[in-house]
């Protein structure tokens, strides 16, 4: 179904709650989509940098090299592919065909990553990685800014945004529990170089098999139509920077990415050097988190709805910030049962950022159409996904420089090599200060948003009350 861009939003009130409605089946296809995405970028977050500094014989400096190179590429390609696919026309609509596209090109990439050829020199070898992990984020890019443009043209209702947006999360967290498997499933085929490859091709068909269902599944969506009317780039930035509330989300999620992207790649070097942790229990923590994300999704949706989004982020923000933190208390003595304690409370704090945040995004995109008059889903969203690659590749990369600054050792046999003292300090920083801080930094903005459903509301009828008069 496709509605015109130039209707009126909505002139006095809300659209109808036929309208806007949007079937549990629906919401599960859209939200299966993320899955494949959650293993392009969650699986490469913690097993591919270990994998080039211990098994490819890699130094960190060049594999923080590699990995900001390849996002820093999506800094550009994202609003590239939000113009495109704002433009786009075809039959099956603005978004859709890039879902089944994306899939692909990013398994593709994937599957290369892990499976480098034997060169007789690093020079060649580092270029192959770099090659692959660009082809494995574009795919992500074709896929995801379009992806994430679907959710505002759903529907207009503001829960309802809520609710697509925590099906998304569940089956992000599905597939960052088959990503976190990667550790386990290495180890069981052998811990070694042509193991890493083999769950590669495993994970390259659960990448693109949800991303073609999510192509089908999602036929019965709503979606709008490109106005007739283009804007040039400059303009779309400039006029999308008058955008306050989005603005903020984006300073917001900037600070909570670049804390989970840095702790995302120290922290499996804390679990295996600090705490002597194997990767299966590595594996068994991560998975508790997982599950614990997933068991809470609906209660965070619920107290949503009482005590407003805004609220609910803030809180699990500052409770994941402090969970963060303790790590710097942490050391191989203490009882493993201190290491799951944490699992759990990361798992509920987690939850609802995961699912607080991108619900906000649906309503930041709809402010921007009734602020502008622009139908520009995508353009906007390729905001949000630019900080999210941003700060996959800042944070990473921050991490591992300063694995090798403090004097961290590469090797090719794995992580059994011992460390000097200044790199256990540096470990101890990426793992606990540094993500703490950065969660801490996203309250100043998450304090300041005030998008509210009050304010959406008022907005949609300035909107149809100026339309009605022109």
């Amino acid at each position: 179904m496709a509605i015109k861009a130039d209707a009126n939003p909505s002139t006095a009130s809300e659209a109808t709650e036929a309208a806007d409605a949007v079937s549990r089946g629906l919401r599960i296809n859209f939200g299966a989509g993320a899955l494949g995405m959650a293993v392009v970028l969650n699986t490469p977050a913690g097993i591919l940098a270990p994998f080039m500094t211990n098994f490819l014989g890699i130094g960190a400096t060049t594999v923080a090299t590699l990995l900001l190179a390849s996002k820093l590429y999506d800094v550009v390609t994202d609003p590239l592919m939000g113009i495109i696919s704002d433009r786009t026309q075809s039959r099956w609509g603005r978004r859709r065909p890039f879902l089944f596209l994306g899939g692909i090109i990013a398994a593709a990439g994937f599957a290369l990553a892990f499976n480098p050829p034997e060169f007789a020199s690093q020079t060649p070898l580092i270029a192959f990685m770099l090659a692959a992990l660009l082809l494995t984020y574009t795919g992500y890019t074709v896929f995801n800014i379009p992806y994430l443009a679907m959710p505002a043209e759903m529907t207009g209702s503001y829960h309802v945004r809520t609710s697509l947006m925590a099906h998304r999360i569940a089956f992000v967290n599905v597939g960052g529990l088959i990503s976190v498997f990667s550790f386990a499933l290495v180890e069981y085929l052998g811990n070694d170089r042509g193991a890493h490859g083999t769950m590669a091709w495993i994970y390259a068909a659960l990448i693109v098999l949800p991303s073609i269902y999510c192509f089908f599944g999602t036929a019965p969506a709503r979606q709008t139509v490109s106005v007739k009317k283009t804007y040039p780039i400059g303009t779309q930035i400039r006029t999308a920077f008058d955008n306050r509330p989005l603005l903020l989300l984006l300073g917001a999620k900037l600070g909570q990415l670049l804390g989970l992207a840095t702790a995302g790649v120290t922290g499996v070097y804390f679990k295996v050097v600090i705490l002597g942790m194997s990767y299966t229990l590595t594996t068994v923590y991560l998975v508790t988190i997982t599950v614990v994300i997933i068991l809470v999704l609906p209660l965070w949706s619920r107290a949503s709805r009482k005590y407003g989004k805004r609220s609910i982020y803030m809180i699990c923000t500052a409770g994941y910030a402090l969970v963060t933190a303790s790590w710097l208390l942490a050391t191989a003595q203490d009882p493993l049962s201190y290491v799951f304690v944490r699992a759990v409370f990361l798992g509920i704090f987690g939850s609802g950022v995961l699912v607080m945040g991108p619900s906000l995004l649906p309503d930041a995109v709809e402010y921007d159409y009734l602020k502008t008059g622009m139908r520009r889903e995508a353009t906007i969203s390729a905001f949000y996904t630019t900080v999210e690659k941003f700060s996959f590749a800042i944070g990473p990369a921050l991490a591992l420089y300063i694995l090798g600054w403090f004097g961290y050792q590469a090797g090719t046999e794995g992580m059994q090599a011992e460390q000097p003292a200044s790199a256990i300090t540096a470990i101890y920083i990426g793992a606990g200060l540094v993500p703490a801080a950065l969660y801490g930094l996203s309250l100043i903005f998450l304090f300041k948003y005030d998008l509210s459903e009050e304010k959406l509301k008022a907005a949609r009828a300035a909107a149809g009350a100026a339309r009605e008069n022109a």
